[in-house]
C-alpha cells in the first residue's frame, strides 16, 4: 500500500489554515454584531422599566442619572411629545418602548441598540461553521491531491526505472501542467532517457570488447597449437608476443577509457599549461611523422594555464595528433594551430591532416569506441578519438570533427579557462 504521508501533512495544513481564517473572520463578525446587545444593557432597561411602572417618572429620571450606561450606547427617556427628559439623546433609536408611569403620563423609552427584554438570548446557528469547515476540507483534499499525485506518478515511474523498464515518461500524464512538478517530470524523463542510453552504449562497448579480444585470442590459440606440433619455429613465439601486446594495449587504452568516463581522480587536479603540453606531444611526434617523411608543425603562442587533469589532457591531444600523423598522406604536413582567447578566457586547438578524410555523415560517430572511420583495416582499436572526447568533455570543453574542401580531417579541440568541477 502506498504511503501518504506527505498527502496528510499537506491536507491538515491547508485545512488548519483555511478553518482558523474562516474562524477569525467569522468571529470578528460576531463580535461586532454582539459588541452592543451586552448583559448590562438589558439589565438597565429592564430596571428602568420596573421603576417607571413602580414610581413614576421621577424615579426613572434618578435611575438614568445614577446608572452608568455601556460605551457607545445611548438610552433616553422621553415623554409622549418627543421631549428628552432624562438619559442621553437617541437620534436614530433601534429599541424603542411606550408604557404610562405610575401617574398616567405617556413616556418613551429609547436605545441605540436593538435588544429583546425578557428573552434569553438565542443561541446562534452553528451552520455557518460547519459549512466553512466542510469547504476548507473539501478545498485540503483538492489542493493535497493536485501536488501530491503527480508525485505518485514520479514515484511509480522511478519504481520502473529502477527495474529497467527505461521507455516510461511522466509528463504526457501531466497535460496542459505548468508548474515545478512539470519541470521535476521533465527532468526524470530526460534522466530515463539517457540511462537507457547509457546501458545501450554499455552493452554495445562490451560486445565491441569482447569482439576485439575475441580476434587476438584466436590467433593466440592457433600459434600456441602449430608451436606445439613444430617447436622449433620461432615465428610463432613472435606472433604469440605481439598479440599479447596487442591486449596489452588494448586494455590500456579501454581503462583510460573507463577512468574519463566516470569522471574518475577528480583530486589529481593540477594547473596545466596546454600549450607547453602541446609541444611536447608535437615533438614527440615528429619521430614518428619523420619515418612517413612527414612533419608536424606547431603553431601556438602561449602560455594558456588551466586547471584540470594532465595525464587526460595528455592522452586526448595525443591521440588527436597521432591519429593524424598515422593517416596523414606520405611526405605530407599536419598542422596544430592553437589560440588563446582574449583574456586568457578559452582556448581553441585546430590539428589538420592531409590523409583520405572521413565521410561526412560520420563525423560524429568517430568519436564513438571502437569506430575505425575508413581504415577499419589498421592495427588501431577505434579508441583513440572516443578517449579524446571522455577527456575534454570532462574539462567542460567541446571536440568536433569536420571534412575541410582541400582534404583530410580537420579537429578541433576547444576548451574553457578555469578549473575542473
Amino acid at each position: 500500500m502506498m504511503r501518504r504521508r506527505l498527502f496528510w501533512k499537506l491536507f491538515l495544513a491547508f485545512w488548519l489554515a483555511n478553518c482558523l481564517t474562516f474562524l477569525v473572520g467569522a468571529g470578528a463578525f460576531m463580535l461586532d454584531d454582539l459588541r452592543g446587545d451586552t448583559p448590562a444593557l438589558r439589565s438597565l432597561l429592564t430596571t428602568e422599566l420596573n421603576m417607571l411602572h413602580r414610581y413614576g417618572e421621577q424615579a426613572g429620571r434618578q435611575l438614568l442619572q445614577v446608572s452608568p450606561q455601556p460605551p457607545d450606547v445611548q438610552v433616553g427617556l422621553y415623554d409622549g411629545t418627543g421631549h428628552l427628559l432624562a438619559g442621553r439623546a437617541v437620534p436614530e433609536p433601534r429599541f424603542e418602548r411606550a408604557l404610562l408611569d405610575q401617574g398616567g403620563q405617556a413616556l418613551v423609552l429609547r436605545a441605540s441598540v436593538a435588544t429583546e427584554l425578557d428573552e434569553m438570548p438565542r443561541p446562534r446557528s452553528m451552520g455557518p461553521l460547519l459549512t466553512g469547515t466542510l469547504m476548507s476540507a473539501l478545498f485540503a483534499m483538492l489542493c493535497s491531491f493536485y501536488l501530491t499525485r503527480p508525485l505518485a506518478w514520479l514515484r511509480q515511474a522511478m519504481g520502473q526505472v529502477a527495474q529497467g523498464r527505461f521507455d516510461v515518461r511522466v509528463r504526457p500524464r501531466l497535460g496542459r501542467r505548468r508548474d515545478e512538478i512539470v519541470d521535476l517530470a521533465e527532468d526524470c524523463d530526460r534522466m530515463a532517457g539517457q540511462l537507457k542510453a547509457l546501458v545501450q552504449a554499455q552493452q554495445h562497448l562490451l560486445h565491441d570488447i569482447s569482439h576485439e579480444l575475441r580476434s587476438p585470442l584466436t590467433r593466440m590459440h592457433a600459434a600456441i597449437g602449430l608451436l606445439r606440433q613444430q617447436p622449433e619455429q620461432p615465428a610463432m613465439l613472435e606472433r604469440i608476443e605481439r598479440e599479447s601486446r596487442r591486449m596489452d594495449d588494448l586494455i590500456e587504452q579501454l581503462l583510460t577509457l573507463a577512468r574519463a568516463q566516470s569522471q574518475q581522480g577528480e583530486g589529481e587536479c593540477a594547473e596545466v599549461d596546454v600549450i607547453e603540453l602541446l609541444a611536447q606531444i608535437v615533438e614527440h611526434a615528429r619521430f614518428e611523422a619523420g619515418m612517413k617523411h612527414c612533419t608536424v608543425v606547431l603553431n601556438a603562442k602561449g602560455p594558456f594555464v588551466m586547471r584540470g587533469h594532465e595525464e587526460l589532457l595528455y592522452r586526448a591531444f595525443e591521440n588527436v595528433i597521432r591519429n593524424a600523423v598515422r593517416f596523414t598522406a606520405e611526405a605530407t604536413e599536419v598542422r596544430v594551430d592553437a589560440q588563446v582567447d582574449a583574456g586568457g578566457a578559452g582556448l581553441r586547438v585546430s590539428i589538420v591532416d592531409q590523409g583520405p578524410g572521413v565521410d561526412p555523415a560520420r563525423l560524429q560517430s568517430v568519436f564513438e569506441p571502437f569506430d575505425r572511420g575508413a581504415s577499419s583495416h589498421g592495427d588501431g582499436f577505434g579508441l583513440g578519438l572516443a578517449i579524446a572526447r571522455r577527456a575534454i568533455t570532462l574539462h567542460q570543453g567541446s571536440i568536433t570533427a569536420s571534412a575541410p574542401e582541400a582534404g583530410g580531417l580537420r579537429v578541433v579541440v576547444e576548451l574553457p579557462g578555469g578549473q575542473v568541477g
